[in-house]
């Protein structure tokens, strides 16, 4: 055999593997088999990937730190860079130089092709999910429709998830395209945790208790794409009305400033203004949160706390006008105001919780969904 057809067998033994059912594994076999040296696929972040032999090893963190890989060897290792969508990614690393630089950088082009297509897959569903979660946040999909759609995806909102919400100034494609977990192609499954992109902004939805954690992972992965990375969390909820009150939570505390941002408790107005009067701003869901120990109240011991509350805002905070409309004492009324106060730990006399209390009684009037402007045609919000 000539040396030409021991190069094209070489290459073809190569190509072949992307045709097994673990392919990079099946690539980097095959480059130690030709070479008979040590080979490995490392990430970026120094994390070995594939390596063969499995028990090699590997001064990963000064390998990946060459970048681009040197054309020279580094620690013994003949480096590649990997690359996806334009990016380096990952290194193919050999010890020694028992195979061609040439057939090396072959293997680390078909490594980048092998992932970019596990790449494409993942993205496409991401796309899908990110449909239904526009959906739900706009408010289209109601509770039942929404958690069978969502299921499709993998998330049951019948257990508590925090959503993550977070942004960079970059180009959008490299929002989308750059890839965050290189186990997660390799073992060719879905994403450890959801994500998408709504309105140029990434999107996780993730169990219980670990928002904080991804959160930070999110934020040092969007500092790698972009300036001024932010990232905002949300308290833990459950169903398909939750999963919209924790986007808008999370995209709220974002604008708190750069960094990760966990939820806090807002005022309803700052909150919708935060939302910029946009269409399917969960007034209603928002209102129906922020009146919950209310109406609770009055569900155990038959009272009427909400519709005095609501009576009180509407002949502008007139205690004597109130509680003629209300035929009791304006004693009477003063207590219910007390216990509202307590309840909801907001002083009904300032005029930032008057302003509250106006938006969250006059939001259960409102269709499910509805916006700021519905108020504004209303001619309300000027009486505040």
């Amino acid at each position: 055999m000539t040396a030409t057809d021991s190069d094209f067998a070489d290459h073809r033994a190569l190509a072949d593997a992307l045709t097994a059912e673990r392919p990079l594994h099946a690539l980097v076999r095959a480059l130690h088999r030709i070479s008979s040296a040590p080979v490995a696929v490392i990430d970026r972040r120094g994390g070995v990937l594939v390596s063969v032999p499995e028990r090699a090893e590997w001064m990963a963190k000064e390998l990946v730190a060459v970048s681009p890989p040197a054309d020279g060897p580094v620690a013994g290792c003949v480096l590649r860079s990997v690359e996806l969508e334009g990016e380096p990614v990952a290194v193919l690393a050999m010890r020694g130089e028992g195979a061609s630089p040439e057939l090396l950088s072959f293997a680390a082009s078909l490594a980048g092709i092998e992932l970019s297509r596990r790449h494409a897959i993942l993205s496409g569903r991401r796309e899908l999910l990110g449909q239904v979660l526009e959906d739900v946040i706009a408010g289209y999909l109601g509770e039942q429709e929404g958690t069978r759609r969502l299921l499709e995806h993998g998330l049951d909102v019948t257990k508590p998830h925090e959503v993550v919400v977070g942004t960079a100034e970059g180009s959008p494609r490299r929002l989308r395209s750059y890839p965050w977990n290189l186990h997660t192609l390799l073992t060719q499954q879905n994403d450890p945790h959801l994500r998408t992109i709504v309105d140029d902004r990434l999107v996780l939805v993730v169990p219980e208790h670990a928002g904080l954690f991804v959160a930070r992972l999110c934020h040092e992965h969007l500092a790698g794409i972009g300036s001024n990375a932010r990232v905002g969390v949300s308290k833990p909820r459950i169903g398909v009305r939750g999963l919209r009150l924790g986007y808008f939570e999370a995209r709220n505390a974002l604008t708190e400033g750069y960094g990760v941002q966990v939820h806090r408790s807002q005022d309803l107005p700052t909150a919708l203004l935060i939302a910029s009067v946009e269409a399917g701003a969960p007034l209603g869901d928002l209102s129906a949160e922020a009146l919950a120990p209310l109406v609770e109240y009055d569900r155990k011991n038959d009272t009427s706390l909400v519709d005095s509350l609501r009576c009180y805002l509407g002949k502008d905070g007139d205690m004597s006008a109130t509680a003629a409309e209300l035929f009791i004492h304006r004693n009477t009324l003063r207590n219910r105001l007390r216990l509202v106060e307590e309840l909801t730990g907001r002083d009904v006399s300032l005029p930032s919780n008057y302003a509250h209390f106006w938006l969250a009684t006059s939001g259960l009037d409102l269709a499910a969904g509805a916006n700021l402007s519905s108020l504004f045609e209303r001619g309300r919000v000027r009486d505040v």
